[in-house]
């Protein structure tokens, strides 16, 4: 009975001391990125996200992302060195949230690693935040009365290559702790321009390959891959936008494999599917009819 007693009372002070701390920002007040990208915070094995504590079925919030150039026109690749807004947006259907919060990080996709791109040079509604890890996140001070954050980008230098936006964002009713909130998470891939390729298929990079057929792609189509090394590969596939719209990691053995990607649910437009390892990107650029 004391146990129970004293694991009641401790939930209940977790609750009312720690959860409303990360009203002014997670990385700030915990130290912990939670936007659900590689790296960030796990919990057994998987990405720990504010959807985790904030996900009570209330508001229904879809987040995005995009980036924006100096005329406000979304871009799906970067000029290397050119100043952008990336901005997140937080929609909700149903009841009107009382506020709103974001937590948003820039990462290479060759090693995920941070690319310390924002600043926050009189800011609006966010602020930049540096955990233990070296890891530099930006994310709402406060509860905001805005659903969209605004944040200042210096995209990296030439031969970066493509790089991910990782956002979580939370639409709250203002109680001050975490009970019928809604969040979500997200994510963008931009590719550096003059990377992609003009023909169905870019050359072969540093012993890996990819062959997607055929291409346009009627329904299902043959994946083909040819590996130096045995190992873990990702597979993704964006469009356009440099929206991710399929995921899965593949365990590839040296030399030539076969696969399938299903696309029978994707919408008909111009795609582009990656292969990457370690130190290696394959991209294919498809027609989906």
């Amino acid at each position: 009975m004391k146990i129970r007693l004293t694991l009641s009372l401790f939930s209940l002070l977790f609750i009312f001391l720690v959860l409303p701390g990360n009203k002014n920002g997670r990385a700030s007040q915990a130290g912990k990125g939670n936007t659900g990208a590689p790296g960030d915070q796990t919990l057994n094995g998987s990405p720990y996200t504010c959807m985790d504590c904030h996900d009570d079925g209330n508001f229904n919030p879809f987040v995005s992302i995009h980036v924006v150039d100096s005329s406000n026109t979304a871009v799906s690749q970067y000029m290397p060195g050119q100043h952008y807004i990336a901005r997140v947006t937080i929609n909700t259907s149903g009841a009107t949230p009382a506020g709103y919060g974001f937590q948003m990080i820039a990462l290479r996709d060759n090693g995920n690693t941070d690319l310390d791109g924002f600043t926050d040079v009189n800011p609006n509604n966010y602020k930049l935040a540096t955990i233990s890890n070296g890891r530099t996140y930006a994310e709402h001070p406060t509860v905001s009365a805005s659903d969209t954050f605004n944040v200042r980008w210096t995209a990296p230098p030439a031969g970066t290559g493509s790089v991910t936006f990782y956002a979580a964002g939370n639409a709250v009713n203002g109680n001050n702790n975490s009970d019928g909130d809604g969040a979500n998470t997200t994510s963008l891939h931009l590719f550096e321009q003059g990377t992609l390729s003009t023909s169905p298929e870019q050359s072969n990079l540093s012993g890996l390959h990819l062959q997607v057929s055929p291409n346009p792609v009627p329904a299902d189509a043959a994946l083909a891959f040819d590996v130096s090394v045995s190992a873990e590969y990702a597979l993704r596939a964006y469009d356009l936008s440099g929206n991710l719209v399929w995921q899965e990691n593949r365990l590839l053995p040296a030399g030539r494999s076969t696969g399938l990607l299903e696309t029978n649910e994707w919408p008909a437009g111009t795609y582009y599917v990656c292969l990457s390892g370690t130190h290696s990107r394959q991209t294919v650029k498809i027609l989906k009819l």
